[in-house]
């Protein structure tokens, strides 16, 4: 479990009191403790049902309910993890459950299986002598960094990687759901000539690769990415909600929950969910995307000069991402820094020289609002209409 500020385990979309978040702070080495309301309530400094209160307003469960749900996650990590010698009957008792057909029943309603079916699946791909599936692995990992960094150069990369990982185990999930969120971006980023195609290759590969991992989180959260790009923001919501509920602590989850609320234009939810994954993974390949997707926030909320900051230094650190400079160009040109807006519009169309206007406004699935000013940022830059 990373280390850090209590809340990078949450799901609160709004700043936590003060009693509530030293209480996450306190439970989250003590999971296999038992636990009591009464001793939660004195840790929080507050009565019982005040913090039961605002355990239902800011996490949307219970107390009990919640430090269930975060028994649950870490046993799963910890059967996914076994060696030879682990048992389930080790992985209850090392996480507070006491009682094993109650621990059996509700891993099961959690996540689709027993956990005796979880071990044994883990058991057969831990073979390290298996060429096969190292192969695969090795290429999966390796295009997932190449995935992340969000670029004409490492998108094709992270396709050839993918695909070669796909035809050596076409049953995987996780290079498909890499593929998919590869195939929607070179359609809503203008990397290829053929975003309709492309676009259904993504909805393709991410449909089959949520059937094949429903409670993979690393998987589900690439094929919310995917859908987020093809405009599909409720089955977006629905996985990125799963993905998080498997695993409250992948950095993976979190920036793909934050960009999803910044192009749904909830703010303080989208710069909350990146602030919190800045604190899980600070570095590449998750930090240029971070610093951008909190520019394209303070953009929405019309803070245009932290805007340029902040997309600025994430474009520096990301030079392939330069899709995101028409976020930057549109933001200098309402903050009033017109020469500076033309200069960073002749730049970008160098190296997009098919961007205009009215490609951009059609691109990404941000608000209407959003994507009106953009448009008209663009112009203001000399960004062709058409």
């Amino acid at each position: 479990m990373p280390n850090g500020d209590a809340d990078v385990t949450l799901h609160a979309r709004r700043v936590l009191p003060t009693g509530l978040a030293r209480t996450l702070g306190w439970l989250k080495d003590r999971l296999d403790e038992p636990i009591q309301l009464d001793t939660l309530a004195a840790v929080a400094g507050v009565r019982p049902r005040t913090l039961e209160a605002n355990f239902r307003r800011y996490l949307g469960t219970t107390p009990l309910g919640w430090v269930r749900q975060m028994r649950l996650a870490r046993a799963r990590q910890q059967l996914l993890a076994a060696k030879a010698e682990g048992s389930v009957t080790g992985v209850a008792l090392a996480n507070g459950f006491s009682e094993l057909g109650r621990f059996a029943a509700q891993y099961r309603r959690q996540f689709g299986e027993l956990p005796s079916q979880t071990l044994k699946a883990a058991r057969g791909k831990s073979d390290a002598t298996d060429e096969l599936a190292d192969e695969t692995l090795r290429l999966s990992w390796r295009a997932l960094a190449s995935a992340f960094m969000v670029g004409p150069g490492p998108c094709n990369a992270a396709l050839a990687d993918a695909e070669h990982a796909q035809e050596l185990a076409p049953h995987e999930a996780l290079p498909k759901a890499i593929a998919a969120w590869c195939w929607s971006q070179r359609a809503a980023h203008n990397f290829s000539g053929t975003p309709q195609l492309d676009r259904a290759q993504a909805l393709r590969l991410a449909g089959e690769a949520a059937r094949l991992a429903p409670h993979d989180a690393l998987a589900l959260s690439l094929c919310s990415g995917a859908l987020t790009l093809t405009r599909r923001l409720a089955d977006a919501d629905r996985l990125i909600e799963r993905a998080l509920a498997l695993d409250p602590w992948s950095p993976w989850s979190w920036v793909r929950r934050g960009w999803l609320s910044a192009y749904m234009g909830d703010d303080d939810g989208a710069l909350r969910e990146l602030q919190i994954t800045l604190r899980l993974m600070p570095f590449e390949p998750l930090r240029h995307l971070l610093f951008i997707g909190i520019g394209c926030v303070h953009f929405n909320a019309a803070r245009y000069e932290r805007a340029v900051r902040w997309i600025a230094d994430g474009v520096a650190a990301g030079p392939e991402s330069f899709w995101a400079e028409r976020v930057l160009v549109a933001a200098a040109a309402h903050a009033g820094a017109s020469s500076e807006a033309r200069r960073s519009a002749r730049k970008l169309l160098r190296k997009d020289a098919n961007l205009t206007v009215a490609l951009a406004r059609d691109a990404w699935p941000f608000t209407r609002s959003f994507m009106q000013r953009l448009g008209e940022g663009l112009e203001a830059a000399g960004v062709p209409r058409a």
